[in-house]
C-alpha cells in the first residue's frame, strides 16, 4: 500500500533531499544511504539512515539550531542552515522530525507528515 501524504509536495522534496545530501555528505566513501517511508495510522513517516560518522545525542537536538555545525563536521562543507530549514518545513506542515544516533556510527533522521483523511 502506497505512503500518502498530505503535503506541500517541493517543500517536503526540498526536505528529503537535504536529508540525502546530509547522509551522503557524512558517509564513508563506500557507505550505504537508506530512504523508506511508510504509512502510519494518520501520518507519513519518512526515513533516511546512513553508515557515516553519526551524531553524538548532545548533538541531536542542535542540529536543528541555524548556524549550528555538529563536533567533527568541518570537514565537510555546509552552512548549517539545511536541517533548520527542513525542521520549519517539516513543523509547517504539522509535523516532526528528528535524529537518531548512537554518536559512533551512522545516523538515521525521521520525519512525518499529516496522511490526509480517509488514508488512515
Amino acid at each position: 500500500e502506497p505512503a500518502v501524504a498530505w503535503c506541500d509536495e517541493p517543500r517536503i522534496r526540498h526536505v528529503i533531499e537535504n536529508l540525502v545530501q546530509n547522509a551522503i555528505k557524512f558517509s564513508l566513501p563506500d557507505g550505504e544511504v537508506y530512504v523508506s517511508a511508510r504509512a502510519g495510522a494518520h501520518e507519513v513517516t519518512v526515513t533516511v539512515t546512513d553508515q557515516g560518522l553519526g551524531i553524538m545525542p548532545a548533538d541531536q537536538q542542535r542540529v536543528f539550531e541555524k548556524f549550528y555545525r555538529a563536533p567533527g563536521s568541518e570537514r565537510v562543507g555546509g552552512t548549517g542552515l539545511g536541517l533548520p530549514i527542513a525542521k520549519l518545513i517539516v513543523d509547517l506542515h504539522g509535523g516532526r522530525i528528528w535524529i537518531e544516533s548512537d554518536g559512533a556510527s551512522g545516523t538515521t533522521a525521521r520525519f512525518t507528515v499529516p496522511s490526509p483523511p480517509g488514508f488512515a
